[in-house]
């Protein structure tokens, strides 16, 4: 299966300051860029992506948010490796970060952020 051309989701609270350090190095790149707004995140990762089969839902759960995450689809580890090293070159701070898998496509994208802030907190608490 072809995969699609690089595309990030990007959520960002209401108050966010990440995008506008992130969205150049993205356009530089040549990364499509999907904003999700507040009212999206009760939707699958599969839909936001436009992918057959996710369809939207309709009047999806959407929980606040309260930190900004960054939700990376089609990129091949070598493009992968430049985008977090341009990120940490112009300070953007995402802590919650996922790569699209075949297992997450189907979760919703509040649930995607639940399982990387327990791990987050995981891994803090390390």
């Amino acid at each position: 299966m072809a995969v699609s051309r690089e595309t990030v989701l990007f959520y960002q609270p209401a108050d966010g300051t990440q995008g506008a350090l992130l969205k150049p190095i993205l356009a530089r790149m040549g990364v499509r860029i999907k904003n999700i707004a507040p009212d999206a995140v009760g939707q699958t990762v599969g839909c936001l992506l436009g992918r057959k089969g996710f369809d939207a839902r309709e009047n999806p759960e959407a929980p606040v948010l309260a930190q900004p995450m960054l939700v990376m689809d089609g990129f091949t580890d070598k493009r992968l490796e430049i985008l977090l090293r341009e990120m940490r070159g112009a300070g953007v701070s995402i802590p919650y970060k996922a790569v699209v898998t075949e297992n997450n496509l189907g979760w919703l994208f509040h649930q995607l952020y639940d399982e990387l802030a327990a791990e987050h907190a995981a891994m803090q608490a390390e």
